[in-house]
């Protein structure tokens, strides 16, 4: 695994299914797995998931990742009006493993309604063929990923935060964002703390305690993951995949590709069937 948060990977969506109704009799899935990640969300009544040899109960509004391969099934008594939506998703290139924190149930909380939203758009986008369908998918699905990351533990005690640590978090998810986003430019660290009135120290420290990394590391990560999807999806050459991702020159992106993944560019394109 490496340093890039969960959803900064490209997802895939496999299928996404929202139950139509509330059943009326009692729910007991078959037990199964997948080839690729399951997220669950509980839109309404009570449901209990079976995931190995654990039990997780979740309530309205809450949601479930389980890990592809992981055996698991659903089941709810009659009365207990479940309604489930799922949405199944793969990377494009070799994604993360799924983290500690993600693996228990979560609680939409002030999310809910936005997740709900963003559920009905993949599964619209899903279904249809529509210009841009995929794309739209792509970001739908991946800011779910982004909240998954924000949300509580089902069923913790909420504190609320001051109004300025509040704004760290969502700063440094702005400037991270604004990172993986212009990947091609020449933007300077330095430039991006002091757009949001923080000295280049002070930001470099608020941004690894909320991302895990230094910002020059993410920036690193960030483009990494662009050059692997380059390469494995596109027909650019090297030189036209370095400047897309923001290296000097066909050189230096040669270097840094093997000192990050020890192969070359040439290699991994090989590797990954392009």
């Amino acid at each position: 695994m490496d340093n890039l948060q969960f959803w900064q990977h490209p997802p895939r969506v496999q299928l996404c299914v929202i139950m139509p109704r509330v059943p009326t009799r009692a729910l007991q899935f078959t037990e199964h797995s997948h080839s690729f990640h399951e997220l669950a969300y509980l839109i309404e009544g009570e449901c209990t998931w079976h995931v190995g040899a654990k039990r997780h109960h979740l309530r309205a509004g809450d949601l479930l990742l389980i890990p592809a391969g992981t055996r698991h099934y659903e089941s709810a008594p009659a009365g207990a009006r479940a309604r489930i939506g799922w949405i199944g998703f793969d990377f494009a290139t070799d994604g993360p493993d799924v983290s500690a924190a993600l693996r228990t149930p979560l609680s939409a909380h002030d999310y809910a309604t936005e997740l709900r939203r963003l559920f009905d758009v993949v599964r619209a986008e899903h279904q249809i063929n529509a210009l841009g369908h995929a794309e739209r998918t792509e970001l739908a699905l991946r800011e779910i990923l982004i909240l998954l990351h924000r949300l509580p533990p089902a069923g913790a005690a909420i504190k609320k935060p001051t109004a300025k640590a509040a704004r760290v978090p969502q700063l440094v998810q702005s400037a991270a964002l604004t990172l993986a986003a212009n990947l091609a430019q020449p933007m300077r660290i330095r430039d991006l703390a002091h757009y949001h009135s923080l000295s280049a120290s002070h930001f470099a420290r608020l941004f690894r305690e909320h991302q895990g990394v230094t910002p020059q590391r993410f920036l690193q990560d960030a483009r990494l993951a662009r050059a692997k999807t380059l390469l494995a999806n596109d027909d650019l050459n090297v030189k036209e995949i370095a400047a897309a991702c923001g290296y000097v020159d066909a050189a230096h992106f040669c270097h840094a590709f093997k000192a990050g993944t020890r192969l070359t560019p040439k290699e991994f394109r090989r590797k990954a069937g392009a």
